[in-house]
């Protein structure tokens, strides 16, 4: 799978391995064939989508074919690799383009829901200093200006001296 997936992007790499890898060692013979009907499957799938899609980079190809065939094959029962030869033999290349362009399109709004969050993160931070430095201004003002404290050696409310008064803390 590696070798024939070598003009993928890694992060698309990883994707697909988070498909196979969980399937292995399952003990199930049907889970086993689905395996082998993956791996069997690859290169005629990527030569069918290159007839299709002439002009389709080689890694579009690849995750395209990749992807399809994980979708169909991986899961027993769902379709045999026959059943998947024919499905996909009756898509045209504007089908094949727009699932390409829709599996694409998880990753652009991923990156877009980041940049969102990270600018609302941002923003949240910024709105919470600005309450804090707000605040202490405030209690700065009100240390400055007041007018009565409390005596922690008498435990009351007494009047403040305005010349010369520095709090103890």
């Amino acid at each position: 799978v590696g070798k024939l997936t070598a003009a993928m992007a890694p992060e698309d790499k990883v994707n697909l391995l988070s498909y196979i890898v969980p399937r292995f060692g399952s003990g199930d013979t049907a889970q086993d064939k689905a395996l082998e009907a993956f791996v069997s499957g690859l290169k005629p799938t990527f030569a069918v989508i290159r007839s299709k899609c002439p002009a389709m980079d080689e890694s579009d190809v690849q995750l395209l074919g990749s992807e399809l065939l994980a979708s169909e094959v991986l899961k027993p029962g769902r379709s045999t690799r026959e059943e998947f030869a024919v499905w996909l033999g009756a898509l045209n290349e504007v089908d094949l383009e727009f699932i390409l362009t829709k599996r694409k399109s998880f990753k652009t709004d991923a990156k877009e829901d980041l940049v969102k969050f990270k600018d609302d993160r941002e923003g949240e931070k910024k709105r919470v200093e600005e309450r804090r430095e707000k605040i202490q201004e405030q209690v700065t003002a009100a240390r400055e200006n007041r007018s009565v404290i409390f005596n922690p050696r008498t435990g009351k409310m007494e009047e403040a001296e305005k010349e010369g008064f520095k709090l103890p803390f």
